[in-house]
């Protein structure tokens, strides 16, 4: 019996220097966020393949590797991570999930906001996504790909709209027919793109704060740190638990790299992950 012990005693501690130490059921701080997501990247169990100092070298992943995260023209690599992964938090689970379950070419009214059937600790209903809902995220260094907004523009947006709030704008979006969820949500990335006096570009990307119920002890800088980024165009779902603050490849801490100014060459990893289904 106590031969078999040491060997599991054994195996446990290879286990935990063979990568970041296996998640939690929760996220104890902003670091440990990071390396849990890290811990669950995709393709699974691919630690030698994708090792965290490749975290800005593109051309030195598998192509195994490649497929499953996303280039930018920084030369920051994006990993991916599951939604369906045990390092996801309940609450950002659930907003992802009904993200991803979202509909950008819709163009009947009553479809503007996402679903909330989804199961989880959040009652997301109309107030849920008005109070999580942010400003438009200008990618000015490019860690999230560029995307492509032919076809977007705002002549058709409600009228008046820097006079409305943003339940106000929300719902006029959602009963406002013949334009897609995408021009919606451009529509609403417009109204809300001053912040602090400055015009944010309008990039294809909305901002949504990461709502999580305090009882349910998952993350509690969520709602200060906790950032999804929405891709209105391709649907597509990418966070960050940082408030974009780099990190570093050797340890998850954050990087003090200036001006967000990481390089391939650089100390520190992209901001983001991508939330796959």
């Amino acid at each position: 019996m106590k031969r078999v012990y040491f060997v599991l005693l054994g195996l446990a501690t290879a286990l935990a220097f063979t990568d970041h130490a296996l998640a939690a059921d929760k996220w104890t701080d902003q670091q440990d966020a990071i390396g849990q997501l890290w811990s669950g990247r995709s393709p699974a169990g691919n630690a030698q393949n994708f090792p965290v100092n490749q975290c800005n070298n593109w051309g030195a992943l598998p192509q195994n590797v490649q497929a499953a995260s996303t280039q930018t023209l920084s030369g920051l690599v994006v990993p991916s991570v599951s939604s369906q992964r045990a390092v996801v938090t309940n609450g950002l689970r659930q907003m992802a999930q009904s993200l991803h379950a979202y509909n950008v070419a819709q163009v009947a009214v009553g479809n503007f906001y996402p679903t909330d059937n989804i199961n989880g600790p959040l009652n997301m209903d109309h107030a849920f996504w008005q109070g999580a809902g942010r400003s438009p995220h200008g990618n000015a260094l490019d860690h999230l790909p560029r995307l492509n907004l032919a076809g977007l523009n705002n002549a058709n947006c409600p009228a008046n709209m820097n006079a409305l709030n943003r339940q106000q704008i929300m719902d006029a979006l959602d009963q406002l027919g013949g334009i897609s969820n995408s021009q919606r949500w451009h529509c609403y990335s417009e109204r809300f793109s001053m912040v602090g006096g400055a015009a944010i570009p309008l990039t294809g990307y909305v901002e949504f704060t990461q709502i999580e119920i305090p009882a349910d002890n998952q993350y509690a800088y969520a709602a200060a740190d906790g950032r999804i980024v929405y891709d209105y165009v391709n649907n597509r779902v990418y966070f960050t638990p940082a408030h974009y603050r780099q990190w570093k490849k050797a340890d998850f801490a954050m990087d003090m790299t200036g001006n967000y100014g990481c390089t391939p060459g650089g100390t520190c990893c992209d901001p983001f992950f991508k939330i796959t289904p």
